[in-house]
């Protein structure tokens, strides 16, 4: 496993690091982004508290450590082994608990557990209520994407394309399936994503599977995108974004790939588009909304594909993935900017500065923001 990653950097930095972004590397060779220009702010964004749940770190990997926000409390991961519970509408302290290793991957909460993944290839589920370790249990490599707690399990896709489900009360393991992995991958992964008594999973190779909930059988397999290009690099498609599941569609992306939806009644694709993705998406209503590898912010229409606008004038920021606060987008940038897009339009309508950088797409509930900086600070904004 070190060595495939080993091999992910070098053929990179040979290539010129043209094509990789570089918070997938480790280390900045994105060109230098241009000056903001000044806008007049059409939404007021105020920050109510702010409280520290973690350590500022000099790793840029691209990590999905995005805090969830259920029942009241923010459930937040940090890169150090941190993981901490907090009072949503005061930034109280609920519980802490300091693991041995890092975290890559997290958290994931339901059903009374709270699941991470950590560096050492390690799968951790901790107490809801008052962050007890429960279980630890070791893969076969990182989880790089946020389990999956279903129906009383643990799923979990490792690096290596395998999938494993756990007991979410003992850890004990039912079931693993093996699909494999390029030798050379992006160091981001899609999760697992419910589709009634099926988890479809997006892998590496540019495949979708659908696995069998109760035993991880594969019920069925679709090619997303196809590798092509005379180097490995150029040859990357992972499927690093969450598939997105409504009415028997799925909507999907791939790294130098396609944006596409796909029908899962027959396994057609309704549409698609050349496109690079692999941050998550988001969709509301008819509209789908992507941050592409280049930092362009795109919508699409979900029905035929047709793009409604794209904003490109946030390039070399390294943005977060979208978040949809009423009829606002917000993305994050590298410098600590918070960016507001009209969703209909594309138009930037207010920016908003925190403490570091914003490596993690905010959460968001109602008219709150909780964004979490690179120099380990959970901030609520307020945006009217």
């Amino acid at each position: 496993m070190k060595m495939k990653l080993f091999i992910l950097i070098l053929c990179t930095i040979i290539q010129g690091c043209s094509k990789l972004d570089d918070y997938m590397l480790g280390k900045d060779n994105t060109p230098k982004p241009k000056e903001l220009k000044q806008i007049k702010d059409k939404v007021k964004v105020e920050q109510n508290w702010t409280v520290a749940v973690g350590k500022s770190s000099k790793n840029k990997e691209y990590l999905r450590l995005k805090p969830v926000v259920k029942s009241g409390i923010i459930y937040t991961a940090d890169a150090s082994g941190l993981v901490q519970a907090v009072n949503k509408h005061n930034g109280t302290m609920k519980w802490s608990t300091a693991l041995k290793h890092g975290l890559v991957s997290g958290p994931a909460v339901a059903g009374g557990y709270v699941a991470v993944g950590t560096n050492n290839s390690s799968l951790v589920v901790l107490s809801e209520n008052n962050g007890t370790k429960l279980w630890q249990t070791k893969v076969t490599g990182e989880i790089l994407s946020p389990p999956t707690i279903l129906g009383g399990k643990v799923i979990v896709k490792t690096i290596d394309g395998r999938v494993y489900a756990f007991n979410a009360a003992d850890g004990k393991q039912i079931w693993m399936t093996e699909h494999g992995s390029p030798s050379l991958i992006l160091k981001a992964s899609s999760s697992p994503v419910a589709m009634g008594n099926l988890v479809l999973i997006g892998f590496s190779d540019g495949k979708l599977d659908a696995l069998d909930v109760k035993t991880g059988r594969v019920m069925w397999q679709r090619s997303i995108a196809y590798a092509s290009g005379p180097s490995d690099v150029e040859r990357l498609v992972d499927i690093d974004a969450d598939p997105i599941v409504e009415n028997n569609v799925v909507y999907l992306a791939s790294y130098q790939g396609y944006i596409g939806a796909l029908s899962l009644s027959d396994g057609q694709f309704i549409w698609r588009k050349p496109g690079s993705v692999y941050k998550n998406m988001i969709l509301s209503g008819n509209t789908l909304y992507i941050t592409d590898s280049h930092d362009v912010v795109w919508s699409i229409d979900k029905r035929s594909g047709q793009v409604n606008w794209k904003q490109t004038g946030l390039k070399a920021r390294v943005l977060t993935e979208p978040a949809l606060i009423k009829n606002d987008l917000v993305v994050g940038d590298k410098t600590g900017y918070l960016h507001f897009i009209d969703s209909q339009t594309g138009e930037i309508i207010a920016r908003s500065k925190v403490s570091s950088g914003v490596s993690i797409s905010p959460s968001v509930i109602g008219r709150k923001l909780y964004v979490l900086t690179d120099n380990g600070m959970l901030n609520q904004l307020s945006v009217s």
